[in-house]
């Protein structure tokens, strides 16, 4: 162990939380295994590249190295098919002095929406992490207490976070309400770390500084961190304030994996500090060892970075969080509406001011595909002009009108009760309190009308305020445990069923994806893994479990009757591989038009035809009016179509998995009245 490790795996709560209070030194976390990837390369980052950090790790003399959880679990199964279990036993083998961190959205945990209490326990009790920082996106700290008591009770440091943006509404009395919900949630300040998440990026260095100072006066013993985001420019002079405030620990990421919406730069960071007078707790040397690794393989990475690229000061705004930034940009540009990122960002920031909630998963989600849903649509039917319109129209009623809807016009009092009726299910959802309380109460009743229609007063009355660890029954763990067997034709490991409690989906796909290809992942350049071998020639060498393999790609015959044979060289051994390539045939999108018809109400993948109750639904079923018969999975949400009557099923031209656009018919039903 180097002289620079202050704290280590296998320590108490209480010894991490004691070490860092006899620093004197501002500590780091660094977050280029995972927040880096999210916020700046859409979470592509492989473990191949990143497990080369981590011997500079293993020096630096971290506080932690955050390298699991957020939207990494679900990317990394669904396009990196990697598994984060897979990752944690590398790191530990790699990097030992060094705790490891995850992130978890309290009771969604590394997924989008809320799990019952059982799932909860069952999952977080089983990944061996050291620190856990959880967080709400509605800062309902009811909601942090199954992953709070299964982490405390492990022995593992359980490390709260309040999410953060500056609003009117956001006041120091607000946040210290929380503190001291969490300090009382806790036990008290001596084993935990208390995180301030900024994942916006949008504090002020003035207001910083007054937040986390009003906190210490309250609470001197508790040890606080900073995690911000760099968007808007000031990152640097905001972690100084927070750190002068009273700040133990703030988080950086590599400068050569810096970009825009990541961390600020660790060197830089770390610079700044020592010239303003602050110490900083880090071997330079290991650190800029890492930092110049970063250089070796990030060339490889250009591909998946944000085409919007600088600084964003109008992130104080519209609050896009680092983590959404270029996932929602690469959406935008697979939509085919990258060119109106701007219009959606300004609808964003008017209505974050309608429905008051901090845009950090899933909350980002739901505002992301709520607005530029709002802004499509006004796209189809006028064009720019619709666009423009909408704009207009929300800018009158929020700034003008300060959300006086009797004040607005008739016309545009209409037009407002139409404008979330196409929302998505998550916004439905959000808004009676499914994902618990709203931190500044409910939306206006309007909103409920645009919504749900003539059912809007209904909805009003079901709301709850209750949290969703209270009011979502549990789960049958042994029933889920038989239906992933069913679908693997054998018993799943442990691993295997925690990522299909996770993401049924995308788990079961990554499965048959391993079985196919093995450890492709594991081995393979990234070059190679990412483009293969382009032509003749061209080879890659790597060692498998002690193994080395050399292959060479020799030549790829032409496609005949589906079949294509690749002669390679393996070993120098010539192998020839039979890969059925049919050709894909068009196939006629039938689109919703009559009056029977179902069709899909944006674009997005069929996840299941029926309900989790009944199971599949089938040509010839009855269906009753509100019953789900299908789920769309869009944008990481799940979107639930609905049976608008009592009616029999005639036809179904999709299948599970299909990819869909809005519009396409999903069922055809013929409406079943009562006899009489």
């Amino acid at each position: 162990m180097t002289d620079a490790v202050f704290v280590r795996p296998g320590m108490t709560p209480a010894e991490i939380v004691e070490n860092v209070r006899n620093l004197n030194a501002v500590a780091l976390t660094s977050t280029g295994m995972r927040d880096a990837g999210q916020s700046d390369y859409k979470n592509r980052l492989r473990m191949h590249d990143l497990s080369t950090l981590a011997p500079y790790y293993d020096e630096m003399g971290l506080f932690s190295a955050e390298c699991n959880g957020g939207a990494r679990w679900h990317v990394g199964i669904m396009n990196r098919r990697e598994s984060p279990f897979e990752e944690i036993v590398r790191l530990r083998q790699q990097m030992p002095n060094v705790l490891l961190q995850t992130l978890v959205r309290e009771t969604n945990l590394w997924g989008y929406r809320p799990y019952p209490r059982n799932v909860i326990e069952h999952v977080v009790s089983r990944v061996d992490i050291d620190v856990w920082r959880c967080f709400s996106f509605l800062n309902d700290v009811r909601n942090m207490r199954s992953v709070a008591e299964v982490v405390m009770k492990r022995g593992r440091l359980f490390q709260p976070a309040i999410s953060f943006t500056q609003a009117e509404w956001t006041t120091d009395d607000y946040f210290l309400k929380l503190v001291r919900e969490i300090v009382d949630l806790c036990g008290g300040t001596g084993e935990i770390i208390l995180c301030i998440k900024d994942m916006a990026g949008v504090g002020s260095p003035r207001r910083i500084h007054a937040l986390f100072d009003a906190i210490k006066q309250a609470w001197p013993d508790l040890v606080l961190q900073y995690h911000r985001h760099a968007t808007d420019g000031l990152a640097l002079p905001a972690l100084l304030a927070a750190a002068r405030a009273g700040a133990s620990i703030v988080d950086v990421e590599e400068d050569s994996l810096t970009r825009f919406y990541g961390q600020a730069p660790l060197m830089s960071v770390v610079s700044y500090f020592e010239e303003s007078g602050l110490k900083v707790h880090l071997d330079r040397t290991a650190a800029e060892g890492a930092v110049q690794k970063v250089r070796d393989w990030i060339r490889h990475y250009e591909w998946a970075e944000s085409p919007f690229r600088g600084f964003d000061h109008g992130v104080s705004q519209h609050r896009m969080p680092g983590g959404a930034f270029p996932s929602s940009f690469e959406q935008a540009q697979k939509g085919g509406f990258l060119h109106l990122m701007p219009a959606i960002l300004k609808v964003m920031s008017l209505y974050n001011r309608i429905v008051r909630y901090f845009d950090v998963t899933p909350g980002s989600q739901i505002t992301w595909v709520t607005c530029s849903g709002i802004v499509n649509h006004y796209a189809k039917e006028r064009g720019l002009a619709g666009v423009n319109h909408v704009i207009s129209l929300l800018t009158r009623f929020v700034d003008e009108k300060q959300q006086h809807f009797d004040a607005m016009p008739p016309e545009d009092r209409e037009e407002l009760r139409q404008l979330f009726r196409t929302a998505p299910g998550d916004f439905r959802n959000l808004i009676v309190g499914a994902y618990g309380k709203l931190p500044m109460g409910w939306p206006a009743d309007w909103v409920y009308t645009s919504t749900f229609g003539e059912d809007g007063p209904a909805k009003i009355s079901e709301r709850s305020d209750e949290s969703p660890l209270d009011a979502l029954p549990e789960e049958d763990l042994a029933q889920m445990r038989r239906e992933l067997a069913g679908h693997l034709e054998r018993a799943p490991s442990e691993e295997e069923f925690i990522l299909y409690l996770m993401h049924p989906k995308d788990a079961l796909d990554f499965i048959r994806f391993r079985e196919k290809y093995g450890d492709a992942p594991l081995v393979l350049p990234t070059d190679v893994w990412r483009t293969g071998l382009k032509k003749s020639g061209d080879k890659v060498d790597f060692e498998y479990r002690g193994v080395p393999y050399c292959i060479e790609r020799v030549s790829i015959g032409s496609e005949h009757d589906g079949l294509v044979h690749a002669v390679m060289k393996v070993n120098n051994q010539i192998r020839v591989f039979k890969i059925e390539t049919p050709r894909a045939k068009k196939t006629e999108i039938r689109m919703a038009r009559d009056p029977g018809d179902i069709g899909a109400p944006i674009n997005g993948t069929v996840w299941r035809i029926g309900n989790t109750e009944r199971g599949t639904i089938k040509v010839g079923d009855i269906v009753h009016k509100g019953e789900e018969i299908a789920n769309l999975e869009a944008m990481k949400m799940e979107n639930a179509i609905l049976a608008p009557y009592d009616a029999q099923i005639t036809g179904i031209p999709v299948r599970p998995n299909q990819m869909v656009k809005q519009g396409q018919l999903l069922f055809v039903l013929e409406e079943v009245r009562p006899e009489g």
